[in-house]
């Protein structure tokens, strides 16, 4: 039973010191590096800057180029969050993770109407081409896939991106204009509308797939972007990436879990490239996924925080994740401890028999009283130990037997040893 008693007293005891440990208060103020004022990483971020308010927690917006950029922010601790385009490298002992996959990012590009094979990079040699501005995730996706199909520039990659490379295309001063973005992007809405301009992807899509990990493939239907004008006229194959929510891994486990409950509410609906409940995911991560992150979407989500304050339901939450493999290494334990306790209690007295053993054989060669004497004396030493012995009355069965033992050889002695 102590030693019953002393295991349960580790473990109770080494769960109040992690609680201690743990921070179990957040720090409310939370930086997110947001991609551009009027992009689509902005818009999402601002979505996550409402909800979180709702707990109190403030999220700062960093403006920043785009994802090459948001890495690199929270690799140096600028920001906390980030919204980081599937394939975007990190250094590899970075210390940051995905919390979860959110969305799916298509590589959209659109040409004035009339112009042939604005979808075929070896044919944009002389054209001018918007391809993303330096640090944002399109210009990384168009220059990794150019430069895996060993395909040149030639000089034809204008750096404008998001918003500013919509309008270029609509005033006729770029040819073609491409976009790593959410379809819902607002500033797509007038591409997809406009007369003049047509939609069209990339061409051969599963080549670039195939060489490219990060590479995904999605498609639109016919007329689901505009249904009345039939936009796009036909099936539009398209290579995509996933977006990420991102973090340090130093962001507090509350703030982790608040973060993935917002990121259920934002992009679990439906749209034109995923079904309902798709997103958030584990799913086509290309950075380390966060474990706590990854067991809360795993998960149903959690009705502890209609009860006590997120902070608290979190770190129970938490507190969860540790005791799960707890248990699972306690179990098999629990089921040995009997056994072992038994033999513990056998040990106390089958230690003795040694003694017993080796004065058993000197008596049977003991002649001189004086020697029968040392004998007997050791014996006594013998018997007095197993006398005070203190067992369960489980196992007080073994002393009387190894008692019974001892009168025997304490026979032989009287009787004379050898005769």
């Amino acid at each position: 039973m102590r030693l019953i008693a002393l295991i349960l007293l580790s473990i109770v005891g080494g769960f109040v010191a992690l609680t201690i440990l743990l921070d179990l208060f957040p720090d409310r103020r939370v930086t997110m590096a947001a991609g551009d004022e009027g992009s689509a990483y902005h818009a999402i971020a601002l979505r996550y800057r409402d909800i979180l308010a709702e707990d109190g927690i403030t999220l700062d917006l960093l403006d920043t180029a785009g994802s090459v950029e948001n890495v690199t922010r929270l690799v140096n601790g600028d920001a906390d969050v980030a919204l980081v385009q599937g394939g975007i490298p990190a250094p590899e002992d970075a210390p940051i993770a995905a919390l979860a996959t959110v969305f799916l990012e298509p590589l959209l590009v659109f040409h004035r109407t009339g112009m042939n094979d604005a979808n075929d990079p070896t044919r944009w040699s002389g054209q001018r081409v918007a391809a993303g501005g330096e640090g944002s995730g399109t210009r990384y996706a168009v220059d990794t896939i150019m430069e895996t199909l060993e395909v040149s520039s030639d000089n034809t990659l204008v750096p404008l991106g998001g918003a500013a490379a919509a309008e270029a295309l609509k005033a006729g001063e770029i040819d073609v204009a491409v976009f790593v973005a959410p379809v819902g992007a607002a500033y797509l809405a007038p591409l997809y509308l406009a007369p003049d301009i047509e939609l069209a992807s990339i061409r051969d899509v599963e080549a670039i797939r195939r060489r490219l990990p990060f590479v995904l493939a999605a498609d639109l239907p016919p007329a689901s972007l505009n249904y009345a004008a039939v936009k796009p006229a036909t099936r539009i194959d398209l290579a995509a990436m996933v977006a990420q929510l991102a973090a340090r891994d130093d962001l507090h486990p509350a703030l982790v879990d608040r973060f993935v409950k917002a990121a259920r509410r934002i992009h679990g609906e439906r749209d034109l490239l995923a079904d309902e409940g798709q997103f958030p995911s584990t799913e086509a991560n290309t950075l380390r996924m966060n474990k706590q992150a990854r067991t809360i979407l795993a998960a149903a989500p959690s009705r502890l925080d209609r009860f006590i304050p997120w902070w608290m339901a979190a770190q129970i939450t938490k507190m969860a994740l540790l005791l799960v493999p707890l248990v699972l290494v306690m179990l098999p334990l629990l089921r040995v401890l009997p056994g072992l306790y038994g033999w513990t209690m056998r040990s106390r007295v089958y230690k003795h028999y040694s003694d017993l053993i080796e004065i058993e054989k000197e008596a049977r060669a003991a002649e001189s009283p004086a020697r029968i004497a040392a004998l007997s004396a050791r014996l006594d030493g013998v018997q007095e130990s197993v006398t005070d012995m203190r067992l369960p009355e489980a196992y007080r069965d073994r002393a009387y037997t190894m008692q019974m033992h001892i009168d025997l050889i304490r026979s032989r002695l009287r009787d004379g040893g050898a005769a």
